[in-house]
């Protein structure tokens, strides 16, 4: 791990570690985002140790080091060694809440119990400063990562459900047919909602990728075999031969998954699911994803660096919410 402070801007990319990317939209410039958590450059990282400043942009003042809170309950931070700590505390007394709080994630977590975001916010700076990380980057990375973990509203309704329609806990996969990388994921997500035991569903939104010439019509006829209640079985099939979406293997595969052809060769012919599709495909690109899959759970953006990088544990922290 010698090396992750020169990339660590490239692995806050907060995308899953291998992804279908999705390329910028029309009339975007190509220039990186402030408050996009995939607006950091590979290699953009500031090697040098983080040094104090007289206020950062939200107006919180580092703390002189005899002023500096230096207790954190809740943060493991036996990994740490003591000029790490120093590194910790120094970013939790200059940073501020993860809640939007006027003051410090250190007076967060000392003062604000109901403010689980501080708690994750400060267990990932301890992490990356225990793996290497250089604390200029992680403090020039906080703000996109905080910002992944506000809840965004995302339209679910009529959409495909995975698990009870009444779970407490909503995990949205935006999937594009022809991604791999989607494929993969694919029986990770159904598995992390079964294992939740009716606390969790999962619904699915598509995110065709424009670089997919087939994603979008394996989009439309899976959304024709939502309409006869099939949908599940048809992402199965779509999947498991993505490399062969002809409209001919399409209606192959809605064979296999039982649909009524006579309705599915309607619905195709008519693009009667085109508007889900590209509504869903529009709502994703207005949530800046980056590529597919991209997961939410209760709205708020999936990460590989909290929560222990799964679908799982995303799905505890929001249970304890």
């Amino acid at each position: 791990m010698n090396t992750l402070s020169r990339t660590f801007a490239a692995l806050l990319l907060l995308l899953p570690p291998m992804a279908c990317t999705n390329p910028p939209s029309a009339g975007d410039t190509g220039a990186p985002k402030a408050a996009d958590p995939r607006a950091a450059t590979p290699g953009a990282a500031d090697p040098k140790p983080a040094a104090p400043k007289s206020a950062d942009a939200k107006g919180t003042a580092p703390a002189a080091q005899g002023d500096m809170i230096t207790e954190a309950r809740g943060v493991d931070l036996s990994r740490l060694s003591e000029p790490q700590k120093l590194n910790f505390f120094q970013l939790l007394n200059s940073e501020p809440s993860a809640c939007g709080k006027a003051h410090s994630l250190a007076v967060s977590l000392r003062d604000d119990a109901a403010c689980r975001d501080s708690l994750s916010v400060s267990q990932f700076v301890a992490d990356m400063l225990a793996n290497g990380a250089a604390a200029s980057d992680i403090k020039e990375n906080l703000v996109p990562l905080v910002a992944t973990l506000k809840p965004r509203p995302i339209d679910v309704e009529g959409r495909p459900i995975y698990g009870s329609e009444r779970a407490p806990v909503t995990v949205v996969v935006f999937a594009d047919f022809e991604c791999p990388m989607c494929k993969e994921e694919a029986p990770a997500l159904r598995q992390a909602i079964d294992e939740s035991r009716g606390r969790a569903r999962l619904v699915f939104k598509h995110f065709p990728l424009p670089m997919h010439p087939r994603a979008k019509p394996a989009a439309i006829a899976a959304a024709a075999a939502h309409e006869q209640g099939k949908f599940w079985p048809m992402h199965d099939q779509i999947f498991a031969h993505q490399e062969k979406l002809t409209d001919a293997d399409l209606r192959q595969y809605a064979e296999k998954a039982g649909l009524d052809l006579a309705k599915y060769d309607a619905a195709y012919a008519s693009r009667s699911g085109q508007a889900q599709v590209e509504a869903d495909r529009a709502e994703g690109e207005k949530l800046q994803i980056g590529g597919t899959p991209a997961v939410f759970v209760n709205g708020r953006e999936m990460n590989r660096f909290m929560f222990g990088g799964t679908v799982a544990g995303w799905i505890d922290d929001a249970l304890r919410r």
